[in-house]
Parts: structure tokens; sequence; C-alpha cells
């Protein structure tokens, strides 16, 4: 298949915002079965690989105004219908659907609309209706004052009307339309409670994929990547099984952290955590050993995530919920205090180190385990989040 055509008519870098056609094509990935997959502004809108092989092109058009209607003159109509023209001579498979995906409504005038949306077409009485949609054109065009703006349809008809009717047929005998006018969160939330969600919490769900897919999209469009999804791509690294696992309230198993440490991976020497230990006289081989637990967690933490077990969101939340409990500890610790005295100020910073060692954080139903509570104290002091002495951030800047 020559990819000519659909280079040209693909989303722009710049357009990485989420609307409704990313509302679609969640939808398609949520229903997706393995052995599929979806793709996003490569062969169309949406496009949805099938598992015997067959392939659904999605052009979505959404409008703000619930009263607007799909009309035989429509403009997005016509454009994806010469769009779609210009696509069947690039794909050489018969097994195609053209889905015309809208949250408009459907007209209620007779005409080409309603020919398309039938499930057996009449091929003549639809090309007696684009002769006559293009003959009515021409002549209001023949009649404009010269340098009047044309009629940006007529391009379109021009084309459409201009194929033979073996190229009309092939074109108008794949088109289904949906008419999509439940809101798409009602849909979303439904297929969502498919899998074993309460209603009270499937639209937090919903919300979380959003988070997920858009972040995720982000990425691979920056780095210059098409958006085609499979299913275990869709399961993993966008996170859905490990989501839909979260709000299963289902715990997650932090025990096996304590068998995962690499010590190739770990330099005490580097790092503003270890300067933070350093200047709070930390013994050099308890710096080792702090920067152990630091390496351990992070790598352990990745490897859930990329086997699904654990999501961003949730690793975010562990950052937030120890930095909330720094602050508190950090502020109590230090209250009344006299640091004029540099011994003592070494000491109540130490205290603070290893009082925040003994904190408890609960993640998913589950306690962390205290050396990736130690682990993720670390990261927070490398990310400059927090420090021990009272005056750490004038020393190092902090970033929080």
């Amino acid at each position: 298949m020559s990819d000519d055509f659909f280079e040209q008519v693909a989303a722009d870098k710049s357009q990485l915002g989420f609307d409704y056609q990313d509302l679609v094509c969640l939808e398609y990935l949520i229903d997706m079965k393995q052995g599929e997959s979806v793709g996003l502004e490569v062969l169309d809108d949406v496009h949805h690989e099938r598992i015997h092989g067959g392939k659904a092109l999605i052009q979505v058009k959404h409008s703000v105004d619930e009263t607007e209607a799909v009309t035989n003159r429509d403009l997005d109509l016509w454009k994806t219908l010469y769009n779609w023209s210009k696509a069947l001579e690039c794909i050489s498979d018969d097994d195609i659907q053209l889905i015309f995906f809208t949250n408009k409504k459907k007209t209620i005038r007779k005409g080409l609309v309603e020919q398309l949306d039938q499930t057996t077409i009449k091929l003549t009485d639809i090309e007696e209706i684009i002769s006559s949609i293009k003959a009515d054109i021409d002549e209001k065009e023949s009649i404009k004052e010269e340098g009047a703006a044309e009629n940006p349809v007529r391009k379109y008809v021009d084309y459409v009307d201009s194929l033979t009717s073996e190229k009309k047929d092939r074109l108008f005998s794949k088109i289904v339309f949906i008419f999509s006018v439940t809101d798409i969160f009602d849909r979303l939330r439904s297929k969502i409670e498919y899998f074993s969600i309460d209603n009270n919490k499937s639209l937090d769900v919903v919300y979380q994929l959003i988070g997920v897919y858009r972040k995720k999209k982000y990425e691979l469009i920056k780095g210059g990547n098409k958006l085609r999804i499979d299913f275990g791509t869709f399961r993993k690294e966008f996170q859905f099984d490990r989501v839909i696992k979260l709000f299963q309230d289902r715990k997650v198993d932090f025990s096996s952290y304590h068998g995962f440490k690499n010590i190739n991976n770990i330099n005490p020497k580097d790092g503003v955590f270890a300067k933070q230990l350093e200047d709070i006289s930390i013994d050099s081989d308890d710096i080792v050993e702090y920067a152990m637990e630091y390496a351990a967690t992070s790598m352990f933490i990745q490897k859930m995530i990329s086997e699904g077990e654990f999501s961003t969101t949730e690793d975010e939340a562990v950052n937030e919920e120890l930095y909330s409990s720094w602050r508190s500890l950090h502020k109590r610790n230090y209250n009344g205090q006299d640091v004029s005295n540099e011994q003592n100020h070494m000491t109540l910073a130490r205290n603070c180190l290893y009082n925040l060692e003994d904190t408890n954080l609960v993640v998913s139903n589950s306690i962390l385990a205290q050396p990736m509570v130690i682990g993720k104290g670390m990261e927070l002091s490398d990310l400059r989040w927090i420090g021990w002495r009272k005056d750490w951030k004038k020393v190092y800047g902090g970033t929080k």
C-alpha cells in the first residue's frame, strides 16, 4: 500500500490537543481484541485493523452545536468522500469499511445522506443526486460576479462526480454512518463498567485513561512516531490493565522489591542526594546503602510500570504523598529549635532523615516497603523537592 496520500492528510505535529477524535479513538481502543490495532491520523482520523484482516477507516466530525445536522451539501461530508475515493486508490484489499462518525444529527431532507445511509445502496439513484447537486452548483457559480469566492464544496463534488461507476460503487458500498448523538462519555463509562468497575468509579477511570492516553500520544507524536496501537501496547504501555486493576481495588505486591537490587547501576558519589547526606555527616558506607535503595526503588518501579502492575500516576502520587509527609515532619522537627550551633543543626537534620524513613505510605491498598520509602526519599532529595537541613533550599535551590 502506498502511504503518499495518507502522508498528505496526516495531522500536523502541532495538533496535539485532546478532542472528540481522541475520545473516539479511545472508544475503539477499549473495544479492541487481541490481534487487532487502532491508529490515529495514519490512514484516517482513526482506523481499526480487525482480527480477520479487514480495516475500518473512521472519519470523525464533531460539532459543539447540538442542533447541527449532516446535510446533503455538508462540506465535511464531501471532503471525506473525496479523501476516501483517493484512499481507495491506495488500498488493495476489498474488506474495508468507511465510517463517518459524527455527533451531528442526520438531515431530515431526502437526498444523498439518506441514500448513503442504507443497508443496500442504489447506485443509479446516488449518481443522479450527485449530478443534480453538481448542476445546481455550476449554475449558481456561473452567475456569480467576477472575483467572487467559489463554493468550497464544488471541487469535491466535481471530483466524486467524475469517478467511474465502478469506482463510485466501490466507494459508496463501503460507507457506514454513525450518528453518535449519545454523549461519548456515557458510552465510555458503559464500556469501562464491563470490566467490573462500579458505576460511581467508571467516570474516574475514563478520566485516568484520558490522562495516560494524552501523555503517551504526545510522546509518540513529538518523537515523530505514528500512532498505531496494538492490543498489547494499549494494555501495557497505555496502562489500561493497570488502571482497571487500580479501580478494582486489587493490591500491589511490593514484597518482591527486596530481591531487586543491582549495584552495577549505582554511583553514590554522583547526585544531589549524596551531597545532602554528606552535609549532615552521614557515613560514606551508609551513603552507599542509601544509593542502593534509591537505585533499586527506581528500577523496581520502572519494571512494574513496564509490566502493567503499576502506573506513572501512582508513582507520582507516591512522590506527592511522601513530599507532604516530609513537609509536615520538617516543620515540626525545626519548630523552636536553635540551629546556630552547627553540631546541633546536623543532629536535627539527621533526625529529619531518620523520621522520614519510618513514614508509612499506603499505595493501592498496600503498604510501601520501608526500603522503598528510603529510596523514594533519596529520589525526592535528588530532585531537590526535599532536604534535611533547615537551610537546604539556600544551598541546593528547591524545585518544588
